[in-house]
């Protein structure tokens, strides 16, 4: 039903009945995975956080490979859907190193687009192309992990200004997740959000027509779909697909719905889109309040260009914001980022390494790094700084 595209509502309603069945223990830890990542998509996402706290717990009681997989894979999935970058980067890793280890081949996609995307919102396009090349790099067989792989890379190039190439991975994305392929209806309507990336690429190659027929056909099965993060999302595109005043409009709706949504970083591009057509249009003046919200959501994301071009288009709009943290938090990756909230926590080195299922070095690379990003020399600094990162709108 998820894949099919009916209404989340429905769909979400028998995977709810079946994880509140389910024990801590799972006797299939792929079939777990299948049933968290579907509600992920259906964006139930506060039932997926419950269920993965004790099994977070179980995991590492049972030392199961196969769980270690499932529970940070999927937790990597919830945490980027919210646009908790640094804790969806942490998680995925885990995921990822126990897939290394144990040679689960199948389940890479899985943890390593996860990655992937994360390392593209934060600017580091290098390591999203690293990441993507553990994988298969054609030739895929239709399925659920395999259709991840085109889609993480078109939306690698488009962040590369390489629209043509995105254009290809989507439609294999497309071509991937058709009926004819699968042999009963398929609707993406947030899984992939293929057609958003084609009609994104379109745009880039002068195709306006073609980008708008493509968005709009994905904006009218999301409303049946009937989930906020994906209707933002599809909204979003469809406004700078149609551009004018509809496009205003569209944007202005993609906003008002993302906030019903915990999704922050969807939120704040679809902010920053709404100030950039504002201030093209040349209501400079309003074009500053959703770019000023978008900057702040940006930073605290640990979305590095976005808050980058957020900065940039209010400078345009003839505000004053701060200048660029090139040596504060907004210069941490989101791995860095991660540490030192822990640290800030009052975690030990030795218990950050556990939890993140890295070597104790690693953290400690990590925090060095940080304090001489952040100007300081340990961690008894880092309260107050981080304290600022809950208040702050950089504006001014």
């Amino acid at each position: 039903m998820v894949l099919a595209g009916r209404p989340a509502a429905e769909a979400a309603a028998p995977l709810e009945e079946a994880l509140a069945r389910a024990e801590v223990r799972a006797e299939n830890w792929d079939t777990r995975a299948a049933l968290l990542w579907s509600l992920v998509v259906a964006e139930r996402f506060d039932a997926v956080e419950a269920a993965l706290k004790p099994m977070v717990t179980e995991v590492h009681r049972s030392g199961s490979a196969r769980g270690f997989v499932a529970t940070y894979s999927t937790l990597g999935l919830l945490k980027l859907r919210l646009g908790a970058l640094p804790e969806a980067d942490a998680a995925a890793r885990v995921a990822l190193r126990v897939l290394q280890e144990g040679d689960f081949r199948p389940g890479l996609a899985f943890a390593a687009t996860v990655l992937a995307d994360v390392a593209i919102e934060a600017g580091e396009l290098d390591e999203a192309q690293a990441l993507l090349a553990l994988l298969p790099q054609a030739g895929w067989p239709a399925g659920v992990g395999t259709v991840l792989i085109p889609a993480a890379r078109g939306r690698l190039r488009l962040a590369q200004g390489r629209p043509a190439e995105a254009l290809a991975d989507f439609q294999t994305c497309a071509a991937m997740f058709s009926p004819e392929v699968w042999g009963t209806a398929m609707r993406d309507v947030g899984y992939l959000h293929a057609r958003a990336g084609a009609a994104r690429a379109l745009l880039r190659l002068g195709e306006r027509e073609r980008a708008r027929a493509v968005a709009q056909a994905e904006l009218a099965d999301v409303r049946v779909f009937g989930t906020s993060r994906a209707l933002g999302i599809a909204l979003r595109v469809a406004g700078l697909a149609q551009g004018g005043k509809r496009g205003l409009e569209l944007l202005g709706e993609s906003v008002a719905t993302l906030r019903s949504s915990p999704a922050l970083l969807e939120r704040a591009h679809s902010l920053v889109e709404l100030g950039a057509a504002l201030r093209r249009a040349g209501q400079r003046v309003s074009a500053r309040e959703p770019l000023a919200e978008a900057l702040d959501l940006a930073a605290r994301c640990g979305a590095r260009p976005l808050a980058a071009r957020a900065r940039e288009e209010l400078k345009a709009t003839g505000a004053r914001p701060r200048r660029a943290w090139r040596t504060g938090l907004e210069a941490l990756t989101p791995s860095e980022l991660r540490v030192v909230r822990l640290v800030a926590e009052g975690r030990s080195n030795r218990e950050i390494a556990h939890e993140l299922y890295v070597t104790l070095k690693t953290i400690e690379g990590h925090l060095s790094r940080a304090y001489t990003k952040l100007g300081i020399e340990g961690r008894g600094q880092l309260s107050r700084i981080l304290e600022g990162e809950k208040t702050r709108v950089p504006t001014r």
